[in-house]
């Protein structure tokens, strides 16, 4: 016995011996057997001249003189020879004295920091976005991009891998200098230390962590009182993060919302006049332009997060590869002729577009004919759609689910069109109410929106009201788009264990997969299928442990954004601890116990899904 342990530890030594050895060889490029490849890219603050970059093939965070490494050029172009395939991080390292930023002719380093990217398979230029998605330590890149986003103040899907030099005075370039700012602040930093993270986002600038402000000015100061008619209005959209200076804009506004329209504080629908100011605005704070906008109040959502977080979560990797498009939203405080009306969310609203859900428009020229085009649709409990004369965009299905033609709207829809839209419709309920086959559907956008509203527990998303569904030509690129697709998500105020009735606090208990109304829910119908039973378990297991990271990440962020403004929206609107209609089964009295509450519902709702998605007969046991 001790003779073979013995043996066994001489082996151990001998192993660790050998893998060394061939590190030596990995990181010295010694001895002929490691194959090496050359890559390039650049350093880039603006375009750095003399950075000194490497690959820290040893983990250690900073270049050492055994790293292979390499010098960036006038233009912050650099060529590194490098073990080929490593997968170990670059490192480029800023020099006070030596380092110069191209882009300022002369203007040398005020300062020495190091930026990094994760790996030469994510990115060869290295940039201060790189750097923090090296910082934030997960290996799935797309999430790490998304986290990294948020921790910057930019909406979800904004490009942080452009090269933003090129375009000195844009939303990236600005915010790109302003995680400089906190790099030199932080000094050189050790790209390994798992703390690296927060000392960048501690330094970072106010300019970059104070909320947007929106001004409105109503012509005469006229009131909001109506959702259908506008007021003429000025706008003004300061973002701190790009300018101190303001946007101006012309446009008009009205009211907006069916359960928050007429609380104390109203929820808006704002359009943009297609005018040379408005020309003039790259984006919206980051968001893609469009005329068309929503100010979303959360007046019943205390925590100020749910309608954010869901977004958020629908247009991250974790979820965007199912679902078309999500709105995205960002935070601002928004004053009304003059007076300070408290923390909104500024949202792309649901329509037909190249930059928001981007589908074939129908013609409403009715000499054209054309009745294959896109459009989008929502079951609406309310039917609160337009219905006058012949045209009549409410409608029942065969099985009397309420239904209202979105888009196109009553302006841009001809009858011929409306009739075939719901005609469409009709056929998918009878599809999967007859031989429930899913042929005619997306089930990766329905399994998607599903997963999002369950995991919130949305209490509308039970085809009840805000439950959108839209459909492509049919000749659209993607298959996938010619058939039913669910979606757009939207409305998540009354969610995340918000909603004070229908046990709507329990984190417990299938909820979205319920039929609930006098009509059929089409998803209870589609969890008789067993094939899309298993894909919903199947994406739930694959999709788990990302989802859980982005909900609690994102949460402290978020918060960690409004701190300063939640204030002054609960001295404007002081509801704290107060009864609310509709919200609020337990009572808190600061806004920080309501952030909490809603990061504790959401993680015991995952633990308990996972209960109800372990296996086909979990689901049927807990949610059928």
């Amino acid at each position: 016995m001790i003779a073979r342990r013995h043996l066994q530890s001489h082996t151990v030594l001998i192993v660790a011996a050998l893998a060394a050895f061939a590190l030596l060889l990995t990181r010295c490029g010694g001895g002929g057997t490691v194959e090496q490849e050359t890559i390039s890219g650049k350093v880039i603050d603006g375009y750095v001249a003399n950075a000194l970059v490497c690959i820290d093939l040893n983990g250690n965070g900073r270049c050492d003189s055994d790293d292979p490494q390499t010098q960036s050029d006038s233009s912050g172009t650099y060529r590194l020879s490098i073990p080929k395939g490593s997968t170990a991080p670059l490192i480029a390292e800023v020099i006070t004295g030596q380092s110069s930023d191209t882009g300022a002719p002369g203007s040398a380093a005020d300062g020495s920091y190091r930026m990094a990217s994760p790996a030469r398979d994510y990115s060869t230029d290295i940039t201060p976005f790189t750097t923090l998605v090296q910082l934030c330590g997960e290996r799935d890149y797309a999430l790490a991009e998304g986290l990294v986003r948020n921790a910057v103040g930019l909406p979800p899907k904004f490009d942080i891998r452009t090269d933003y030099a090129a375009s000195p005075g844009s939303t990236a370039h600005k915010v790109a200098q302003s995680v400089v700012t906190a790099l030199k602040a932080a000094g050189m930093l050790d790209m390994s230390a798992s703390e690296s993270m927060q000392q960048v986002i501690a330094n970072l600038p106010a300019a970059l962590t104070d909320l947007p402000v929106l001004r409105i000015d109503t012509k005469d100061a006229a009131p909001i009182v109506s959702k259908e008619i506008y007021v003429d209005a000025t706008f003004t959209l300061t973002n701190p993060a790009v300018s101190n200076e303001a946007w101006p804009l012309s446009g008009k506004i009205r009211g907006r919302g069916h359960s928050t329209w007429g609380q104390p504080k109203n929820p808006y629908k704002i359009q943009f006049k297609d005018d040379a100011s408005y020309a003039a605005v790259p984006d919206f704070l980051g968001m893609k332009k469009n005329r068309n906008w929503a100010l979303l109040a959360d007046y019943f959502d205390r925590s100020l997060l749910r309608n954010k977080l869901a977004f958020s979560l629908g247009n991250s990797s974790v979820l965007a590869d199912g679902l078309k498009w999500t709105p995205s939203g960002q935070h601002l405080e928004v004053y009304l002729n003059g007076d300070y009306v408290g923390v909104y969310l500024l949202t792309e609203d649901i329509r037909i577009d190249p930059n928001r859900l981007n589908i074939k428009k129908m013609s409403k020229d009715l000499a054209v004919n054309d009745i294959d085009g896109g459009y989008i649709v929502q079951v609406d409990a309310r039917l609160d759609c337009y219905n006058v004369g012949e045209m009549n965009l409410q409608h029942h299905t065969p099985l009397g689910v309420p239904i209202c033609v979105d888009r196109p709207d009553e302006a841009d829809i001809t009858l011929p069109q409306l009739a075939s839209v719901k005609s469409l419709v009709d056929a998918v309920e009878q599809e999967i109410y007859g031989p429930n086959r899913l042929q005619k559907i997306n089930p990766v956008s329905f399994v998607d929106w599903y997963l999002l509203n369950e995991v919130f527990r949305n209490h509308d998303a039970a085809f009840w009201s805000s439950v959108y569904l839209w459909k492509d030509t049919d000749a659209a690129a993607n298959p996938a788009d010619r058939t039913f697709n669910m979606g757009p998500a939207w409305d998540f105020d009354l969610s995340g264990g918000n909603a004070n009735y229908n046990d709507a606090w329990n984190p417990e208990g299938c909820w979205v997969s319920r039929t609930l109304t006098d009509w059929p829910n089409w998803l209870t119908r589609l969890f008789d299928n067993d094939d899309f039973l298993a894909l919903t378990i199947a994406r739930w297991k694959q999709k788990r442990p990302a989802l859980q990271t982005f909900i609690n990440k994102s949460i402290d962020t978020y918060a960690a954004r409004l701190q300063a403004a939640q204030a002054r929206n609960f001295d404007r609107w002081p509801i704290l601890g107060q009864p609310m209609p509709l919200s609020g089964h337990y009572t808190f009295y600061t806004w920080t116990d309501e952030v909490a509450y809603l990061k504790s519902f959401l993680n015991q709702r995952m633990v308990w899904l996972d209960k109800a998605y372990e296996s086909p007969d979990s689901f049927r046991s807990m949610c059928r």
